[in-house]
């Protein structure tokens, strides 16, 4: 079944969120003011220690940006996935079910109707109760009911779920590399760390001209070489903080994704498609029945001979009894005349039977 005008039912992802606007609210939010806090208290002594950790050096606003923006787009895709559920849920169990009825009910009154315009007329009120609705265009199972009503193959079943399941492994990919940029972030932060703390105390070896003089730049160099090193510790122990709810909450995400993946299959193949095979089977049912009532009509009316037809067409006249009974009063003769010839042949039959008893005695 393929309707007259197709769709173009090439729909992207609906829970594919952008990961642009995340970036550059939280560039805005987070980043440019962790910037600007290093740069003015930073480097000051007095700042209390859990300062120091998120604002200490240059790369610990950088990994609180990441996170957030991570953060932010997890938060966009869960509550797109719950305005997908929700569309999904109305589409399944209000909708549809109501347009079957609807179109079964007109298909059982008029027997006309050809398959290609029952398709057009479902997806056409389909998509008419879709925008009441307020459903996006792209939710998977109107673009599932668009793909099926268009093309009517059953084939298409097999490429929907590798389809959704590839868009939703590739709507992760940025969160992934998140997870993956962050702890990376705090090695850099490590390594950053350690070497100024080298470089500290190389340049306040190299300065020092006797043996005597080695004590007093070690202390006066030494603050410098421990805050090197806990700013590079504390990159590394931000990082790793912060990946871990990340993590969670990115997996948590995505296998609520796969749940609702598996329930619109059960949704699918349990209740949808069996109810438009079913229509489908029914307008067809409905079409050949009345293909062979009009073929047995026209071979009957061939049928016919050319003088049951008159009569048959004459009994709608003004002289239709008068013939009626003429051709009655035949069949009377006629029926006479054979019982006649019958009585004649019996005992016709008793005659020769009693000559030929004779003859032999």
């Amino acid at each position: 079944m393929t309707p007259n005008n197709i769709k173009n039912t090439v729909n992207p992802y609906p829970i594919e969120q952008a990961f642009k606007f995340p970036l550059v609210i939280t560039a805005l939010l987070v980043l440019i003011p962790g910037l600007a806090l290093y740069w003015f208290l930073g480097e000051s002594s007095s700042v209390p220690r859990a300062f120091k950790l998120f604002f200490g050096n240059w790369i610990s606003p950088i990994i609180l940006w990441f996170f957030v923006a991570s953060f932010f787009h997890l938060l966009l895709k869960k509550s797109k996935l719950k305005k997908e559920q929700l569309h999904s849920n109305l589409l399944a169990n209000r909708v549809f079910p109501t347009l079957i009825d609807d179109t079964d009910s007109t298909d059982s009154t008029d027997s006309t109707d050809s398959t290609d315009s029952t398709d057009n007329q479902l997806y056409s009120e389909i998509e008419k109760a879709s925008q009441q609705q307020s459903i996006a265009k792209n939710n998977l199972l109107l673009s599932r009911l668009s793909l099926f009503i268009n093309h009517h193959e059953d084939d298409i079943d097999d490429t929907f779920g590798i389809k959704e399941r590839e868009q939703m492994k590739g709507s992760f990919s940025l969160p992934r590399f998140m997870v993956w940029a962050i702890p990376i972030l705090g090695f850099i932060g490590t390594v950053w760390g350690i070497s100024n703390g080298i470089a500290h105390f190389s340049d306040a070896m190299t300065s020092t001209n006797s043996v005597t003089d080695v004590s007093a730049m070690l202390k006066e160099n030494l603050p410098l070489v421990t805050n090197s090193l806990a700013t590079a510790f504390d990159t590394t122990l931000l990082a790793l903080l912060l990946s871990i709810p990340l993590m969670m909450l990115m997996l948590t995400q995505e296998k609520s994704e796969e749940a609702y993946l598996i329930e619109l299959d059960e949704t699918w193949f349990h209740n949808i498609k069996p109810a438009l095979q079913s229509l489908a089977g029914k307008v067809n049912l409905v079409a050949s029945q009345g293909a062979g009532a009009g073929a047995m009509q026209g071979t009957m009316q061939g049928t016919i001979p050319e003088t049951m037809q008159a009569a048959t067409l004459g009994t709608g006249s003004a002289t239709s009894d008068a013939s009626t009974q003429a051709v009655a009063n035949e069949i009377k003769l006629l029926s006479s005349q054979i019982k006649a010839l019958q009585e004649t042949m019996e005992d016709l039959y008793e005659t020769i039977f009693t000559s030929k008893l004779s003859d032999k005695q």
